[in-house]
This record gives C-alpha cells, sequence and structure tokens, in this order.
C-alpha cells in the first residue's frame, strides 16, 4: 500500500513541474543588443518582411535582421548584417558569436548551438552615413 502511496506523490510531482521559456522575440533582441556594439558591424538587416510588416504597423527594429528558432534547452541565431569596408568578415563573425552565445545563455541559460551571419552588403562608413541621412530626408 505504502509503495501505490509513493506512485501517487510522484504522478503529483510530475503534473506540477515548472518550466521556463521565452518567445523567439525575446532571443533576437538579447542577439541583437548584444552585438551592436561590435566593430565593422554597421547595421543588422532586415528582409523584405520586415520591411513590409514595418510600413504597416509600429513594429520596432529590435528583432530585424534576426532569426531564432528556440527550444526548450537550445536556440539557433541567424543574423543578416551590413559590413564595414575594410573589416575582416572573418573576426566579425567570431566576435558576433561570441557575444551572441554568451549573453544568451547568462541572461536565459539556453546554449546557443548555432550562429549564421549572412553578410547582405558591404559598405564605407561614409557611404552608410550618406545613406541614412538621404533616408531621413526622404521621410
Amino acid at each position: 500500500m505504502s509503495e501505490s502511496l509513493e506512485n501517487i506523490k510522484d504522478k503529483e510531482q510530475i503534473k506540477h513541474e515548472s518550466k521556463l521559456t521565452f518567445e523567439d522575440k525575446v532571443i533576437a533582441k538579447i542577439s541583437r543588443i548584444s552585438i551592436e556594439k561590435i566593430d565593422g558591424l554597421l547595421e543588422m538587416k532586415g528582409n523584405l518582411f520586415d520591411s513590409v510588416a514595418d510600413r504597416f504597423t509600429n513594429a520596432d527594429q529590435s528583432t530585424a535582421g534576426v532569426d531564432v528558432e528556440v527550444g526548450e534547452k537550445e536556440a539557433a541565431v541567424d543574423l543578416q548584417v551590413i559590413l564595414e569596408y575594410g573589416v575582416s568578415a572573418v573576426k566579425l563573425f567570431e566576435e558576433v558569436k561570441k557575444a551572441v552565445k554568451e549573453n544568451v545563455k547568462k541572461m536565459t541559460g539556453l546554449d546557443v548551438v548555432e550562429v549564421n551571419v549572412h553578410i547582405v552588403d558591404v559598405m564605407t562608413r561614409e557611404e552608410y552615413k550618406n545613406k541614412n541621412i538621404k533616408k531621413e530626408l526622404e521621410k
């Protein structure tokens, strides 16, 4: 009889197991913020869907250019970036991987098992500034 009472307690314990979960956008924001200050990274670049969605919503740019897949214990992060001319893409890639993995792990406990960086453009810093000035004037 005591054995079946223990089985009941085990089943009750399983039913009430607590869980910590994260929305994809949380991991995307952590990833984006963690790489903002990396030298040689001019901008995170959103895809066409991000651009269209921004026109119809008040969505902020905090996850543009970042796609993630989040599991219970792991995450994968894909980033689209504009590289500053003259900067080593390999060095930038290593710095981005390190920053994303460390910050996501520290803040969430999730292991980032994959970081993919897709360089969508390369610009000089001056060219980038001129492009942004032109964008602001068009608004």
